[in-house]
């Protein structure tokens, strides 16, 4: 060390070269440091450690250090750069000097310094990394209604296996699941049928980033089972891993935004507002491909008599019922929408014109096979339905005047199974 210390001034004057004149608001609260402060702090205690004399000192400030840069979230990649800096500059100026006597010292000297910043900031980064992902679960556990949030939770408990497999240092095959289809989360991502988010470019991006995801936890537990253990490999690694696992997190909060805006809360069919964007996708799809596919749009009749005669909470159950009429009948790949009042508009993708009616009139007698009984009364009801098919060519184009079109021609379609005598298709 007392070779060492001989280049203390020039390895002082290195690190105060390097470090910016900050300026930064002042906080009124002492408390809390503005990063600008942060990194003047840093500076600091980064001075100190690289100044350090005695076994005692340099790991004292090796821990307060690390700790702060973890608390303060300071990368690693910051810190490593700013070690890598102060060794160019001390060594370019020993090389101008023509002083190489003490070059492998020195080297080693810094050797140590970079291995035990990068163990300890290791430790410290993986412990925070946990303690983070416990809280993001504790807080999803206390959301009343967690929709998606449920397989997100799933993920986060995956994201904490692969901490503790790391920690552990066992090294063995007792990781978490490493194929992105066979976790939990990856289940539900392939068995999804919600077909409204399929369609959507949040869910897409949860695919993408889920497979990134699971790719680098596959290189994390391949580095660990090497005899060669680089923490700083991990770090890098485990810092990749955090950053796809809250874009999921972000994604999947999209879709519960999506999925509150868009069921109706009377009937929870799709509301009014999500239909454009879906036939958009579904036109750009259909000429694409070639494939046609059908519009249905359904209207109860006299159904203000319902509301007059009983009220408009009786009303309500009888739009319930027939939206669970709709829900049976039709299948999972199909829209169902609330489309306004008693009107339910339907999006069938790639269906023909005798498919459409075959479905439509199943509906139409359904529907009339039923009834609705609360307490003491009984309520028979029907309904009528227009149906078109839709087979988009290269000059169609897709837009919303495009849409208008077609909702104008369904719209004719229902009234005229209204004008025909009603509780009928056309």
């Amino acid at each position: 060390m007392k070779v060492i210390q001989k280049y203390f001034p020039d390895i002082k004057k290195c690190v105060q070269d390097f470090n910016i004149n900050l300026e930064s608001l002042q906080s009124n609260n002492p408390n809390e440091l503005l990063y600008t402060h942060v990194i003047t702090e840093y500076k600091k205690l980064f001075l100190n450690l690289l100044l350090s004399v005695s076994k005692e000192d340099i790991e004292h400030n090796n821990r307060v250090l690390v700790h702060f840069t973890i608390e303060h979230d300071i990368s690693y990649l910051f810190l490593f750069n700013e070690l890598l800096t102060v060794i160019r500059k001390l060594f370019g100026s020993l090389v101008e000097k023509k002083d190489f006597e003490h070059i492998d010292e020195l080297n080693h000297f810094f050797i140590e310094h970079e291995h035990r910043i990068t163990e300890l900031y290791l430790q410290k980064f993986l412990n925070q990394l946990k303690f983070k992902n416990e809280l993001r679960l504790s807080r999803i556990g206390l959301m009343p209604d967690k929709k998606f949030m449920i397989h997100y939770e799933n993920h986060i408990r995956w994201v904490i296996n692969l901490i503790l497999y790391v920690q552990k240092k066992e090294f063995n095959d007792k990781h978490p699941e490493l194929n992105p289809t066979q976790c939990e989360f990856g289940k539900w991502i392939g068995s999804a049928t919600t077909s409204y988010l399929l369609s959507t470019t949040h869910f897409k991006v949860i695919e993408k980033l889920h497979i990134n995801l699971h790719d680098l936890a596959a290189n994390v537990v391949s580095y660990c089972k090497r005899n060669e253990f680089r923490p700083a490999t991990l770090i890098h690694l485990m810092q990749r891993i955090d950053y796809y696992s809250l874009e999921i997190g972000n994604e999947i909060a999209f879709l519960n935004e999506i999925e509150e805006s868009a069921k109706d809360p009377l009937t929870h069919l799709l509301t009014r507002r999500l239909f454009n964007k879906i036939m958009l996708n579904k036109l750009d799809i259909a000429k694409a491909t070639g494939r046609e596919f059908a519009l249905m749009m359904c209207d109860l009749d006299h159904f203000k008599l319902v509301n007059d005669t009983y009220g408009h909470s009786i009303g309500d159950i009888v739009l319930k019922h027939f939206s669970k009429i709709l829900e049976e009948t039709l299948r999972k790949s199909d829209y169902i929408f609330r489309f306004g009042g008693e009107e339910f508009m339907i999006l069938l993708p790639m269906t023909d014109r005798e498919e459409t009616l075959m479905l439509a009139q199943k509906i139409c007698d359904v529907t009339a096979s039923k009834e609705v009984i609360i307490e003491n009364i009984s309520i028979h009801y029907t309904v009528s339905i227009g149906t078109i098919s839709i087979l988009v060519d290269n000059k169609t184009p897709i837009e919303q005047d495009t849409i208008d079109r077609y909702i104008a021609q369904v719209d004719e379609k229902l009234y005229l199974a209204k004008e025909r005598g009603r509780n009928r298709v056309e």
